[in-house]
């Protein structure tokens, strides 16, 4: 029985040591090569577990590195171009060798010192890492398996007029709205999230905070603290420009009308156009 993924981050046990490195348990009679240079400082014994990505060097043959990838089988990243070649682009992937994105996986020529989203899969021919830009090829394929509130992974792919595009779990394609984030993004971050509603194109509407009465909890403490260390009174209201609401309170415009509004109905605050103020300091 394999007992290993290539692509992946394996626990093996160490086999035997020799002079260029150390051999480690593949299972079903494999033994995979971990080179010298990876091997821990404090050195390997025989019968010790550790914990390696595996892939195959330009021979074929199987390695085992304790380096960490950028990415690994089934996720996306956002790589740099390296070099290139009659093959393709090689991007960086964080380990000795580096990632061919053939030109088929490609979208537009690949540039040395450019970085591009990809999403990495195993070539079931050749058994060899295969990284593409072609995300649709492997992003959007399922209906979504989860439902508003669910927390959820992103990886930032894209700003568009109206929001940031995003991979959700390196599995869906999900959008995060301009207005509904305090926070700064940009291509290729990873920020965990929150389902707020599953669209009938089976993408997803996200927020980087918690949705309903979570949110607006939270965002009303904010703005209760907010408040107090500015002497209970903040000239921001509900005629205030979005970006000097932003810029005051570190809230998109809706959420703080929410948990402005949340203080209000606790007679915390009083509301009027250019500022809220609190009642009792």
């Amino acid at each position: 029985m394999s007992l290993f993924q290539v692509g992946h981050i394996n626990s093996l046990r160490v086999l035997r040591t020799v002079s260029i490195g150390a051999y480690l348990d593949g299972g079903d009679g494999t033994d995979i090569l971990l080179p010298l240079k990876y091997l821990p400082a404090r050195g390997v014994s025989e019968g010790d577990v550790l914990d390696v990505f595996i892939y195959h060097d330009n021979e074929g043959r199987l390695i085992a590195t304790t380096l960490r990838p950028y990415i690994s089988v089934g996720e996306v990243a956002w790589l740099e171009c390296v070099g290139t070649s009659a093959a393709g682009a090689f991007l960086d992937m964080g380990i000795h060798k580096d990632l061919l994105v053939p030109f088929s996986e490609q979208n537009r020529r690949m540039e040395v010192g450019h970085r591009y989203m990809v999403y990495l899969y195993l070539d079931q021919v050749s058994g060899r890492l295969v990284g593409s830009a072609k995300l649709n090829k492997h992003i959007g394929n399922l209906i979504p398996d989860c439902r508003p509130g669910d927390e959820v992974s992103v990886t930032v792919a894209e700003n568009t007029p109206i929001g940031w595009k995003c991979i959700v779990n390196n599995k869906f394609w999900g959008m995060i709205y301009h207005d509904e984030t305090d926070v700064s993004l940009s291509v290729g971050s990873k920020h965990r999230a929150y389902i707020v509603r599953l669209r009938e194109d089976d993408k997803l509407d996200l927020s980087l905070q918690r949705v309903g009465y979570h949110r607006i909890d939270s965002s009303a403490v904010a703005l209760h603290r907010l408040l107090h260390q500015n002497g209970g009174i903040l000239k921001v209201g509900d005629k205030s420009d979005p970006e000097e609401i932003r810029r005051i309170c570190g809230m998109s415009k809706k959420v703080f009308k929410q948990a402005a509004g949340s203080l209000y109905k606790d007679r915390i605050i009083k509301i009027s156009d250019d500022k809220i103020e609190l009642i009792i300091k």
